[in-house]
Order: structure tokens, then sequence, then C-alpha cells
């Protein structure tokens, strides 16, 4: 027989505010996502520290939901093209 485990669920994104997402998952917060004035996305962990900068939100709620989903720091993967690092 298989794992019976029950299977992780998808984050849950909602639009609080024009450009500004915040994730949660099984009611627990998961960071947010903020478009900045260069048109770019900043996301965001549980405790407000910034993930990156990314070229869409849709990149931006990836990193914030991957950071939970394995409990890491900050990711330096889908930075935005053309940051100088």
């Amino acid at each position: 027989m298989g794992d019976q485990s029950p299977l992780p669920s998808r984050p849950l994104w909602a639009s609080v505010a024009d450009g500004f997402y915040v994730g949660s998952r099984d009611g627990s917060f998961l960071g947010y996502v903020d478009r900045q004035t260069d048109g770019g996305w900043r996301a965001f962990d549980t405790a407000s520290r910034p993930l990156g900068d990314f070229e869409d939100h849709h990149l931006a709620m990836a990193a914030v939901s991957d950071v939970d989903a394995v409990g890491a720091g900050p990711v330096d993967a889908h930075t935005r093209q053309g940051d100088a690092g």
C-alpha cells in the first residue's frame, strides 16, 4: 500500500490592496508580496524579512510558498533579471 498521509494543501493568496498580496496555508500566515515603484515585486516571509525582488507577482508568491514549504531562510533564486548582484 502507498503512503496514506494527506497531500499538502496549496497556498491561498488574497489581494488586500492594489499591488499587495497576502498568503496563507491552512489558516497560517505565509508572508506577502508587494509591488515596488519600479514595477517589480518584493517577497517577504512571515517575519516581514525580504526574500528578494522578482519580475512578476507569480514568482514572488512562489518564493514565499517555497520558503514556507521547506522552512528555510531567504531564497536567492528567481530574482529579477537585470538586477546587479
